[in-house]
């Protein structure tokens, strides 16, 4: 995998990389944890998405940062969080594909991406649609859900490309997806 071609829609700066000591002993697979390691995650990123705050600054457990005493929940990473306050994980029991967890249903877990290289992926398409967004449609653009349909589907199709499943019925993808279509006839009919 190139690793440069990954990031170079992002600066330095913005890009968390886990401490490779600390992840070693979580029982991630080889490529989530080199990717972690020499990549990183966004500290922020749209849609309202954060990695890496100090609470997650060492990755930790469900169960021993909630207190949740489930045992599933010890299979659970916390890489960051989602615009709700839910936690976004990585499965340890699914080859560590990224969910998030509703926090409000028993952590009840949502998938989100087949596995932390594809979630980058993600963001970094979903920020070169808000960038070109705000670029051709004005400063209050994606905020106002004020996009066309030309380029909601560059965006659905990027997407695709990278990991179809995301976008399948009740993913957070696909809700999220849905949601952009929602804001836009909503600020349209307020218009």
């Amino acid at each position: 995998m190139d690793y440069k071609e990954l990031i170079k829609n992002w600066k330095s700066e913005e890009l968390y990389k886990f401490d490779v000591h600390d992840i070693s002993s979580k029982g991630l697979n080889e490529e989530t944890a080199d990717f972690l390691a020499i990549v990183g995650l966004p500290t922020s990123a749209a849609p309202f998405l954060s990695f890496a705050d100090d609470s997650e600054r060492e990755l930790g457990s469900i169960s021993n940062i909630f207190e949740t005493r489930e045992d599933r929940h010890r299979y659970f990473l916390s890489i960051g969080s989602d615009g709700a306050g839910d936690p976004i994980c990585l499965d340890l029991m699914n080859e560590c594909q990224v969910v998030t967890l509703n926090h409000e249903e028993d952590f009840e877990p949502t998938f989100m991406n087949s596995s932390v290289s594809e979630l980058f992926q993600f963001l970094t398409i979903y920020k070169r649609f808000v960038e070109e967004v705000i670029r051709e449609n004005g400063e209050d653009a994606y905020l106002d859900a004020d996009f066309t349909d030309s380029q909601y589907e560059e965006l659905k199709k990027a997407m695709e490309s990278v990991d179809n499943k995301a976008l399948k019925t009740n993913t957070f993808w696909a809700q999220e997806l849905a949601q952009l279509l929602g804001n836009r006839e909503y600020y349209q009919n307020q218009k």
